[in-house]
């Protein structure tokens, strides 16, 4: 089985003891590759190697986490088709990885949260994500501005609003654990919406069991004990859009904890539809490797836990699209279609945020393309034209330059498009969502937001002005972006760091680090 997180972050662990002076400095060498690569002749000056990075495939008998001592550091190396790892986008946004309990570290990081906790814990990490800024989205009025700007209050615990038009999430911590010989059994707790359920602020590790494997195996009918499982639930998991934004994040968090040849079992909850299964296909989880609300206890001699997963940050959405081997940065000589997500059709399931006078607004989109004359072609989306996930995934990354349409989960296919795309979010004010909006800058997709009053009081329905979409078209459709520019420490794109002095033509890039010191020197 084919795992692209496995299979570039397994690795030996061995339990040599590091001096706390040299505590930091290390953890931000093994998060990076590059750096790693960099400067690993002058770290073997002074500290002998405490891991060895091996891909999956030459590992020749896996390590056994019962068998080592617990894990010193977790390394994060990029997900890359290419030996040339500075190109890989995730990598300058790779979480800093604590994994010590040393003095002066808060009691609630989680490698001292393991020292106080019941179960036998092989490995706590705490992971300090990068903060960062997303511009806010552009309007066609000010009206749609206000009304975002009310709705933008709902997400002020992870990002706020400055007066500068950008959203800035700072202090972001994600917490994972490995346990020894516990088990899990799945209720729905994890499945619904709540302050408890992964992700969520009071989600707990407190439904893990700690079992005696040589009296499970004296049993005269032993259970089956599963070497690596990982525990990825969460609310509505079954739907596409809330394994996506959920999900992957809680998956990619945790993937770089397996160790071996052993690709770890999943424990959900209930299965979704065959996109959803090809998602987790594409995680490289087969069928019998996710295990759909199981009844009983789930045994496990390692069971990864990184339900404490942050909800947006770059490093997470990128790390996914590479996982799943989209190229966001590739060039395309086909990318010249507007694809319009309609949601008059059987496949929605969540009634309303439907746009009343729909041919209007296609129609007026018709003509502003063959008023431009660029060759642009407007594509109404149909996922039944579509064999499978993977047949998506590459038409929207190879010939779709912007997406338009009400929110809904079909929406959510903008993420296989190119950086610099063009999104466009229809919602009534009865239904305003941050999911999109969050995901689109991060993604360095140019995004847009009309906010209207519904077509009738306390409904969902809309009626879109076409001129309101038709120049947010004319300002932001087919404009380049500029070249990245938030990564330089990492060597990200260095041959083509800068744009030239005439850049002023080309479209902001939505995604930027965010720091309390803004000098030069610290590569601002």
């Amino acid at each position: 089985m084919h795992c692209p997180f496995c299979l570039l972050f397994s690795s030996r662990y061995h339990g040599t003891t590091i001096p706390i002076v040299t505590f930091v400095s290390i953890n931000v060498i093994l998060l990076s590759g590059t750096i790693y690569l960099n400067f690993h002749n002058i770290i073997g000056r002074y500290l002998a190697p405490q891991y060895q990075v091996q891909p999956l495939r030459a590992i020749s008998q896996s390590a056994r986490l019962s068998e080592v001592k617990p894990y010193t550091y977790a390394d994060f190396l990029p997900l890359s088709t290419s030996e040339d790892h500075s190109l890989v986008r995730s990598t300058a946004w790779v979480p800093l990885s604590l994994s010590e309990c040393t003095f002066g570290m808060p009691g609630h990081y989680a490698p001292c949260v393991a020292q106080r906790l019941e179960q036998k814990v092989l490995y706590a990490e705490e992971l300090l994500y990068p903060s960062f800024e997303i511009r806010q989205p552009y309007f066609a009025s000010e009206a749609h501005k206000e009304r975002w700007k009310g709705a933008a209050m709902r997400i002020i615990e992870r990002g706020v609003l400055q007066n500068d038009g950008w959203l800035v999430y700072k202090g972001q911590s994600g917490h994972n654990f490995v346990f020894e010989n516990v088990s899990y059994r799945h209720s729905d707790v994890y499945d619904r919406w709540s302050a408890d359920s992964c992700m969520s602020s009071l989600v707990s590790s407190d439904g893990l069991k700690i079992f005696d494997p040589l009296e499970l195996l004296g049993r005269s009918k032993p259970p089956t004990i599963y070497r690596n499982a990982m525990i990825a639930s969460s609310p509505n998991l079954s739907s596409f859009q809330h394994h996506l934004d959920r999900i992957t994040h809680i998956v990619t968090q945790g993937a770089h904890l397996t160790l071996g040849s052993d690709l770890p079992y999943v424990i959900t909850g209930r299965q979704g539809n065959q996109f959803v299964q090809q998602l987790w296909e594409r995680l490289g989880f087969d069928d019998e490797h996710v295990l759909h609300s199981v009844n009983t206890d789930v045994y496990a001699e390692n069971m990864i836990f990184s339900c404490r997963a942050v909800s947006v940050h770059p490093f997470l959405s990128l790390r996914t699209l590479e996982a799943f081997a989209i190229d966001s940065m590739k060039e395309s000589s086909t990318r010249n279609k507007i694809m319009y997500i309609i949601r008059f059709n059987i496949h929605a399931k969540n009634g309303g945020r439907r746009v009343l006078n729909e041919y209007a607004l296609l129609d007026a989109i018709h003509a502003l393309l063959a008023e431009r004359g660029k060759g642009e072609e407007l594509i109404v989306f149909d996922e039944t034209q579509y064999g499978s996930l993977s047949e998506i995934f590459d038409y929207f990354n190879e010939n779709v330059m912007a997406v338009v349409g009400p929110h809904g989960g079909a929406m959510y296919h903008h993420r296989w498009a190119a950086r610099g795309t063009l999104v466009i979010e229809m919602m009534p004010t009865t239904f305003t969502s941050m999911e999109i909006y969050e995901e689109a800058p991060v993604l360095s997709q140019t995004y847009a937001a009309l906010v209207v009053e519904p077509s009738s009081p306390g409904g969902r329905d809309m009626i879109i002005n076409p001129e309101d979409v038709t120049k947010l078209l004319r300002e932001h459709l087919g404009i380049p972006m500029k070249r990245p520019r938030h990564a330089k420490h990492m060597g990200y794109l260095v041959v083509e760091e800068t744009d030239q002095p005439d850049d002023d033509h080309l479209a902001e890039d939505p995604l930027r680090a965010s720091y309390q010191w803004r000098e030069k020197e610290l590569g601002f």
